[in-house]
C-alpha cells in the first residue's frame, strides 16, 4: 500500500470515528430526553383485555344473543409471470412459468371450487357457483385487486379453514386499513326470530345498543381489564400479572422517576334471561307472518303476555324487507313499541271502563242505544255503522260491545258526556296508560296524544268509538292484562331477570296502577268481551275447549283510501281464570279485525297446548274468584262445588258445621272467605241450554247433574273432576256428550 493511500485510509478512519462518537453523544446528551421517552413507550404498555360480553337467554333456556367472533374475506388475487431482465416470462425446469402473485394458477385452480363450497355451506344466501364467479372474474382481470372483498361476516372456524388450503394462506389478507379484518360480534343464533326485542348494536364501530342489549348493556358489557406489558424482543411482549381491580403499580423508568398506572382486572358481563318463550315467539311471527302474506299489509305485531307478571312471552315486530320482498324483523321497526296508530273498536272497552269508573253516572248493560244510523246534529254529525246489524236500529250497552256498533258508542257517549267532554276525558287518562312506558327494551316511543274534544262534535264522537287518540300497541296490551287482572295494571317486562353463578336473579312485578278499575266493573267488562267471542264481531274464534274474551278493532288508516285499515284483536284467555293477554295488530290491510282475531287464536291454541298448567281452561287463578278451582278446595275440608245434601252429611261425619247460606237448593259452591268473612257455600243455578260447570265435582254429582241438564256423561280417571269437554259455558243441545276428566 501506497502512502498516499495509507494516509487516505487513516483520514477515513478518523473521519468515520468522529462521526460515530459525534452521533454517540448527540443521542445521549441532545437528543437524549426524546429517545429515551420513545424506549420507555415501546418497552412499556398497557393494554386492554376485552370482557365478554354477557349472554342473553330465552325463558325456555335457549340461546338468543351471544358473541362469536366473525371475519372479512379478503383475497390478494394478483398474479403475473416472473420476468426477466429482458422482459421474458422466467420457466422452471419443467418448462412451467414463474409466478409472482401469492396463489399460484395450479392451487388457485385445485381449490377453488373447495373454497367457494365452504362459504356457500356457511353462508346460505349464495351458491358455490356465485362465489367462483366473483372470484374468477376478479382473477382474469389484467391487474386484479390486492385487496378483493369476497364476503363478510363469515364465521371464524371457516376463515381457518380456507388459511389452511394448500397454497391460499399468503393469500387471505389479514388486515385492511390496518385494521383486522377478525373481530367479535353479537350474534342472534335464532336469525330473525325477536330481532328488535333483542337488539343491534348502533353502528358497527358505536358503542350503543337497541333492544335488551342497550337496556342492559351496563350488566351484559362487564369491565375491560387493563394490564401492563414489557417488550421481551421484537414482536413478543410479556404481560406483567394483573393484579385486583383498582391498585396502583409503580413503573421504574430510566430517568430514576416512579410514575403509576391504574391496572384493573377483567370482569366479564353478566348473563340475563329475556322474558321470550321460544315456543310461543315462533307462533307468534309464523301466524302472524302468513296473515300479512295473505292479506298484504305493511306491518304487523303480535304480543303475548303473562298476566300476573307482565312477562312480555312473545312479541313479533313485523314488517315489509323490500330487499328480499317479504315480512321479517326490519332493524329498528319495533312496531309493538314505536309504532303509534288509531285504535278504532279495541278502545270501546276503554271507554266504557271509564265511563264505569265514574261514580256520577249509573250503566244499566240493558239501556238501549241506537244503532245503525244516527245524526247527533249537523252535517259532521252523521254517524253509521260500517256494518249491518240485523236490520235492528236500537241495541242495548252489552250488545253494543259485542256487535261492536260505533252509532251506539257514539249515542252513550253524548247521552252522558256531550256536557262533560273534560270528565271523560279525565277518566280515560286517569285508567289508561298514556305516559310512556319506557319498556326495559331500548326503543323509540312516540308521543301519545287525545285530539281536542271541543273542538268539534266529530272529535268528540269520533273518541267514543277508538278515533282522535293515537296508542301503541304495547299500551293497549297494558289496559287489557290489567282488565283481565281484575283491575291489577302492571308494567310489561321483557326481562325475566339476572343470572349471577347458577341463580337467577328475577325481576320483580311492577305494579303502575293496583286498582285501575273496580273488581265488579272488570269481571261486568268480562263477561261483554266473552260474548264478542261466543256472539259477536269475534265469533269466528269461537272453541268449545277454552274461553277466550276479546275485542275486534278496525280503523281507517287512509281516509283518502277507505279500503286501508289497521285491524286489531286484543283479549285474555282464558276466560274463565285468565292467565294470558294477547294481542294483534294488522297494518294497512283491506280487510277488518276478524283477521287479526285468527292470529290471536293460534297463539293461544299453541299457549293451552303447551302450558301444563292449563287443564281444558281450568287455571287455578292468582286472583281471588268467585269460584275455587279442585286443587283450591282440595286443601280444606270442603268439596269445591257439588250436591248440598251429600256434603251436609260428610260434614257431619267429620264432625263439622256446614257452611252454607242456603238450605233450600240442590246444587252449591264453595266461595272463598276474606279478611272479614269467613268460606261459606252459596247456591249454584246452572243456565238451560249451556254446560253446566263440573270442576271439582265428585263424578257421581258431576254424572246427576249432567243428566238432570239434559247431557250424557262419558268419564275417564279417578277422583274429582279436574277437566271437562266442552267447556263450562259453552252453548249446547240436549243430548250431547260431556267428557269429563277426573284426577
Amino acid at each position: 500500500m501506497t502512502r498516499g493511500m495509507t494516509a487516505l485510509y487513516l483520514l477515513l478512519t478518523l473521519g468515520v470515528g468522529a462521526a460515530i462518537v459525534g452521533g454517540m453523544v448527540k443521542i445521549q446528551w441532545v437528543d437524549g430526553d426524546e429517545w429515551r421517552m420513545r424506549g420507555e413507550r415501546r418497552e412499556a404498555d398497557v393494554r386492554t383485555d376485552p370482557a365478554r360480553r354477557g349472554v342473553i337467554y330465552s325463558s325456555d333456556g335457549k340461546i338468543l344473543a351471544t358473541t362469536v367472533t366473525e371475519c372479512d374475506l379478503y383475497l390478494d388475487l394478483y398474479n403475473a409471470p416472473e420476468l426477466d431482465e429482458f422482459g421474458h416470462p422466467k420457466y422452471d425446469r419443467q418448462g412451467r412459468p414463474l409466478e409472482t402473485g401469492p396463489i399460484t394458477d395450479t392451487n388457485f385452480n385445485l381449490y377453488l371450487d373447495s373454497l367457494c363450497q365452504l362459504l356457500a355451506d356457511a353462508m346460505p344466501a349464495h351458491d358455490s357457483a356465485y362465489y367462483s364467479n366473483r372470484i374468477l372474474t376478479e382473477r382474469q382481470k389484467d391487474k386484479p385487486r390486492r385487496c378483493f372483498l369476497v364476503e363478510r361476516h363469515v364465521p371464524y372456524s371457516v376463515w381457518l379453514e380456507i388459511m389452511r388450503l394448500p397454497g391460499w394462506k399468503p393469500g387471505v389478507v389479514r388486515q385492511v386499513d390496518g385494521q383486522s379484518v377478525i373481530r367479535q360480534e353479537r350474534a342472534h343464533i335464532y336469525g330473525n326470530m325477536a330481532k328488535n326485542t333483542i337488539g343491534f348494536q348502533n353502528q358497527r364501530d358505536a358503542d350503543t345498543y337497541t333492544g335488551l342489549e342497550g337496556a342492559y348493556d351496563s350488566i351484559l358489557r362487564g369491565q375491560n381489564g387493563l394490564f401492563r406489558c414489557r417488550r421481551l424482543t421484537k414482536g413478543i411482549w410479556l404481560p406483567d400479572r394483573v393484579p385486583a381491580s383498582g391498585s396502583v403499580v409503580p413503573v421504574r423508568t430510566d430517568l430514576d422517576k416512579v410514575d403509576t398506572i391504574m391496572l384493573q382486572a377483567k370482569v366479564d358481563g353478566r348473563d340475563i334471561v329475556s322474558t321470550i318463550d321460544t315456543r310461543y315467539q315462533d307462533i307468534a311471527e309464523s301466524s302472524l307472518r302468513n296473515a300479512l302474506r295473505r292479506f298484504g299489509g305493511s306491518a304487523g305485531c303480535a304480543i303475548l303476555m303473562e298476566m300476573q307478571t307482565g312477562y312480555v312471552l312473545a312479541c313479533a315486530n313485523l314488517a315489509v324487507d323490500t330487499a328480499v320482498h317479504d315480512y321479517l324483523e326490519v332493524r329498528d321497526r319495533n312496531v309493538a313499541v314505536s309504532d303509534v296508530y288509531e285504535p278504532g273498536s279495541t278502545f270501546k272497552t276503554i271507554i266504557l271502563t271509564a265511563m264505569l269508573n265514574d261514580p256520577a253516572v249509573k250503566i244499566d248493560t240493558a239501556m238501549m242505544l241506537k244503532s245503525g244510523y244516527k245524526n247527533f246534529g249537523g252535517k259532521y254529525g252523521e254517524i253509521k255503522d260500517d256494518h249491518t246489524l240485523a236490520g235492528r236500529d236500537s241495541l242495548n250497552v252489552r250488545e253494543v260491545i259485542e256487535q261492536s256498533s260505533n252509532v251506539g258508542m257514539s249515542d252513550l257517549g253524548w247521552r252522558l258526556y256531550a256536557d262533560r267532554r273534560d270528565t271523560l276525558r279525565m277518566l280515560v287518562e286517569r285508567m289508561f296508560p298514556y305516559g310512556k312506558l319506557n319498556p326495559d327494551v331500548k326503543a323509540v316511543e312516540h308521543s301519545t296524544y287525545i285530539n281536542n274534544l271541543h273542538a268539534s262534535n266529530r272529535d268528540f264522537l269520533n273518541f267514543c268509538y277508538g278515533y282522535s287518540t293515537r296508542i301503541s300497541a304495547l299500551q293497549l296490551i297494558t289496559f287489557y292484562n290489567g282488565l283481565g287482572a281484575e283491575g291489577r295494571m302492571v308494567k310489561p317486562q321483557f326481562c325475566k331477570g339476572v343470572k349471577v353463578g347458577d341463580r337467577l336473579v328475577e325481576n320483580k312485578p311492577i305494579v303502575l296502577n293496583a286498582h285501575m278499575c273496580s273488581r265488579e266493573s272488570a269481571l261486568m267488562m268480562r263477561k261483554m268481551l266473552e260474548g264478542v267471542v261466543e256472539r259477536g264481531t269475534g265469533n269466528n274464534i269461537k272453541n268449545n275447549t277454552y274461553g277466550i274474551a276479546g275485542k275486534t278493532g278496525t280503523a281507517v288508516n287512509n281516509y283518502a283510501n277507505r279500503h286501508s285499515y289497521n285491524a286489531s284483536f286484543c283479549g285474555f284467555f282464558p276466560s274463565e281464570n285468565p292467565r294470558y293477554t294477547c294481542l294483534v295488530v294488522l297494518e294497512r290491510i283491506p280487510y277488518y279485525g276478524r283477521q287479526a282475531a285468527e292470529v290471536f287464536k293460534s297463539i293461544s291454541d299453541c299457549v293451552v297446548a303447551v302450558d301444563q298448567r292449563l287443564s281444558n281452561g281450568a287455571v287455578k287463578s292468582a286472583w281471588p274468584t268467585l269460584e275455587e278451582d279442585s286443587a283450591k278446595a282440595a286443601q280444606r275440608p270442603v268439596v269445591a262445588r257439588g250436591d248440598q245434601s251429600e256434603m251436609r252429611r260428610l260434614y257431619k261425619t267429620l264432625r263439622q258445621p256446614f257452611p252454607s247460606s242456603d238450605s233450600v237448593s240442590r246444587w252449591v259452591v264453595y266461595r272463598e272467605g276474606t279478611d272479614s268473612t269467613v268460606g261459606q257455600y252459596v247456591p249454584y243455578v246452572p243456565v238451560e241450554g249451556q254446560v253446566p260447570n263440573c270442576q271439582g265435582m265428585t263424578a257421581k254429582d258431576a254424572v246427576e247433574l249432567l243428566q238432570e241438564m239434559g247431557y250424557k256423561a262419558r268419564v275417564s280417571g279417578y277422583g274429582k273432576v279436574a277437566g271437562q269437554q266442552p267447556r263450562a259455558g259453552v252453548a249446547a243441545k240436549k243430548g250431547a256428550t260431556v267428557v269429563l276428566t277426573l284426577k
